[in-house]
Order: structure tokens, then C-alpha cells, then sequence
């Protein structure tokens, strides 16, 4: 079997100078693994904040260098580890030419091969270490539902057998805006041919996350929607992706990274499994779909109702309300049933969001007068 524990050896964590990463090592630590903390620089702003974090934790070993773009980077990385917790990813905010120093500074292209490219870099790595046996992948919700989103009935629920390129048009699905989402589709395919190319070396196992958010352990973590809900609480507009209200469909880290390890360790049949080895990470203790500029301000207000919070639009981009195709309660139900994850309500991972973000100075409150 695939299935991995503390006393097969260390693991690697690629990505670890962001969010998820982050915290996945802090996750395999606590239960005591002992982790190879991959990241690309650490000379850089982020790097340096990244290693202040994990040299002050116990069983950490930094591995610099690591860069989806440079193929062989992972090798001494992964050589002798047991498992891969293949976090690492670029984002759409992230593909500036400044980021990302090795890529093409193209938006779209690096995006779609940070995914692609630096997976293949990745997988080179795990064949090529010859101790590898499984493959845990951080894919997101934008491979499940994606460009579809806005085609579903009333009452859709999304499950592990949903793909964001199903009946889509070819056209459409290959646009630069959908660059994330089909690099997550094409890289989950990609890694699963791998796995069975491997002869049953490694097997993978992919998690699909929604949009992720918890506490930030360092301030180089923050970024994308938990950069929004602290601007809230810290009486600012919102700065991406736009001023315009939108739905947060929200899956705390912990949790998320939580599912990860449980993944790693499961005896279960995953290739076999409803939808294959593949887990939706969508909805926080049954609630989901939560609009920015009125529930979550909500929350914010309930638990800081000193703050004098941000205004953020409460229509959309057209100057029209905003209203979502499907509004349905979806709980992780396979990764509860067969991993045995757990969700927590999503109102302490919104307050946790902020306890942090003032802890860090990532935000002044602004106290009503």
C-alpha cells in the first residue's frame, strides 16, 4: 500500500513560503513527521519571512532553490522522503514577472505552466528519488466547477466526478481568463497518468479546494481572500479582484491541510472511489456561498462590533445585484466519509482570519467613535 506515517521517513512540502504550504508543514509537524519545507528563494522578502516561521519549528528542514520553472530543482529535496505534498502553484497574482523570476511575466502562460510545467518538474523528481510512494496534490474547486459555474440548474451540487472542461466550448475553455482552471484540469489528468505510468511506485491523490482561508502564520502569507476579508475588517475597500461584490465559497487552511495528511495516511481505495482519487474541499461546516459585502461583513461585525469596517460594493461590475446559479450546502461529504476530515464553522476561521491579521500589523482597526 501507498499509505504513509511518521515512521516511513520525512516528507516534502513544495510551496511552503505560501499560505497552504505554510501551514502544511505546520500540520505534518504537530503530528510528528519530519519535513523537507521546499522553497524557491530564500533571499527574497517572502523567503526570508517564510524561514523566520519554519526555523522556529522542530523538524524542519529548508530546501532552497525548489522552483517549478528549473527542472532537477526538487531532486535533493525529495531524495529518501516517503511522501510529496505538492502544494506549490502560480497564481494569477502572482505571475508578475517579479514573483515569478524564472517565468515568461505572461499572466496566462505562466499560470498554465506553473501548473503543467512545473508538475512535470515535480514528477521527474518523485521517479527519480526511488522512495516516493504517494503523491498528495493541491488542486482547487476551479477544476471541478470552473467556466461551468454559470450553467448549472438551481440546486447543482458539485461532486469529485464534476470537471470545470466538461461541455465546454473548446473555444471559451481555452481563453487566457480560464488559464488557472485549465491548468489545474489538465495537471490533475497529467499527475494521474503519471502515477499509473509509475508501475505502482507512487500513486496521487488530489484535493480540491475552494476558496482558502484561516489564520496567516507569517505576513508573507497574505494574499488573495484573506487579504479581502482583512481589508474589511480594517475599514478598507477591497483591492482584488475587484471593488464589486462577489460570493466567498470558503475552506479554512486548517482543515484543508488537515484532509491533506489524512489523505496521505488513508488505506482506502482512492483510484476507485466516487470520482476517483480526487476530494472536493468546498463549504465550511454546511455553509458556502457567503457574499462579501453583507455575510461576511456580518460576521466580522458580529465578533469586532468595535470596528468601523470597509464598504465594499454590494452589486456587480454591471451596477446589477448579485445573484449566484447555485446555492447549495455542500460539506466535503466524501472527505468526511471515507478520510475522516473535519470542517469547522465558518465564522471562527473569518474571526481567525482577522485575529491574526492584527496580530501580524497586516491590518489597524479602525474603532468606531
Amino acid at each position: 500500500m501507498s499509505a504513509i506515517s511518521p515512521k516511513d521517513g520525512p516528507v516534502a512540502v513544495t510551496g511552503c513560503s505560501g499560505f497552504t504550504g505554510g501551514h502544511m508543514v505546520r500540520e505534518l509537524i504537530l503530528q510528528g513527521y519530519k519535513v523537507r519545507a521546499c522553497i524557491r528563494d530564500e533571499s527574497s522578502w517572502r523567503g526570508q519571512d517564510c524561514v523566520n516561521y519554519l526555523s522556529r519549528l522542530p523538524n524542519v528542514d529548508i530546501i532552497n532553490g525548489c522552483d517549478l520553472f528549473t527542472p532537477g530543482s526538487y531532486d535533493e529535496a525529495f531524495k529518501g522522503c516517503s511522501a510529496v505534498f505538492h502544494v506549490a502553484a502560480v497564481l494569477g497574482n502572482s505571475a508578475d514577472g517579479k514573483s515569478q523570476p524564472t517565468g515568461s511575466g505572461d499572466v496566462s502562460k505562466d499560470v498554465y505552466e506553473g501548473g503543467m510545467v512545473g508538475t512535470k518538474n515535480v514528477i521527474d523528481a518523485i521517479n527519480a528519488s526511488g522512495s516516493v510512494k504517494r503523491m498528495v496534490y493541491t488542486s482547487s474547486m476551479a477544476a471541478v466547477s470552473g467556466a461551468r459555474g454559470a450553467t448549472v440548474p438551481d440546486g447543482y451540487e458539485w461532486t469529485e466526478t464534476d470537471w470545470a472542461s466538461d461541455e465546454v466550448d473548446p473555444e471559451r475553455w481555452n481563453h487566457p481568463r480560464n488559464a488557472y482552471s485549465k491548468s489545474k484540469v489538465d495537471t490533475e489528468h497529467f499527475i494521474n497518468d503519471a502515477a499509473d505510468a509509475s508501475g505502482g511506485k507512487w500513486d496521487a491523490i488530489t484535493m480540491n479546494p475552494a476558496m482558502i482561508c484561516g489564520p496567516i502564520l507569517f505576513k508573507a502569507q497574505v494574499g488573495q481572500w484573506i487579504e479581502q476579508i482583512g481589508r474589511l475588517a480594517g475599514g478598507l475597500d477591497p483591492s482584488w479582484p475587484s471593488k464589486y461584490d462577489m460570493y466567498y465559497n470558503i475552506i479554512d487552511v486548517r482543515d484543508l491541510v488537515k484532509a491533506h495528511r489524512l489523505a496521505a495516511e488513508s488505506e482506502a481505495d482512492h483510484k476507485n472511489s466516487h470520482g476517483g482519487p480526487r476530494y472536493v474541499m468546498h463549504g465550511s461546516g454546511g455553509r458556502s456561498a457567503l457574499r462579501f459585502g453583507t455575510e461576511v461583513a456580518e460576521i466580522i461585525h458580529e465578533h469586532f462590533p468595535r470596528f468601523v469596517l470597509g464598504k465594499p460594493a454590494t452589486v456587480t461590475s454591471e451596477g446589477k445585484p448579485i445573484t449566484i446559479a447555485s446555492k447549495v450546502l455542500n460539506d466535503c461529504k466524501k472527505a468526511k466519509s471515507v478520510l475522516g476530515a473535519t470542517i469547522r464553522p465558518v465564522e471562527e476561521t473569518i474571526r481567525d482570519v482577522v485575529e491574526t491579521s492584527i496580530e501580524l500589523g497586516v491590518i489597524t482597526p479602525k474603532l468606531a467613535s
